[in-house]
């Protein structure tokens, strides 16, 4: 039986795609936006799916047409929307660090997402 040919390519370039996410700061600029390290900025909630980090990868210069191969790589790892990227792919952030903080003090801990709302075109 031949192997299915998008999990092959998916896994031929999870590593280049991880390195050009990481090279752009894009786990960075999205814990920005989920979790901000002052009162500055208002924090996001995530809505489910990838909205934030569509215009997250638009400003770092990605194209549209990248945007497939970039989520089925994240998706290949367990991330099925924006909280989740930083839940499961990203190692340090201070989304992460709150759910643990939380837990430790007995509050709940699931992510809380708000209603979806339509991912930019």
């Amino acid at each position: 039986m031949e192997a299915d040919p998008d999990h092959d390519l998916i896994a031929s370039i999870t590593s280049d795609v991880m390195k050009c996410l990481q090279r752009s700061k894009f786990f960075e600029k999205l814990d920005d936006i989920l979790s901000p390290s002052d009162g500055s900025q208002p924090q996001e909630i995530c809505n489910g799916n990838y909205r934030l980090s569509e215009a997250i990868l638009q400003e770092s210069g990605f194209g549209s047409s990248d945007f497939a191969d970039i989520f089925n790589v994240l998706r290949s790892q367990g991330e099925f929307c924006d909280c989740e990227i930083l839940y499961n792919a990203s190692e340090s952030n201070r989304l992460k660090a709150e759910y643990w903080r939380d837990r430790a003090r007995g509050l709940e801990t699931q992510p809380k997402h708000g209603p979806p709302s339509p991912s930019p075109s």
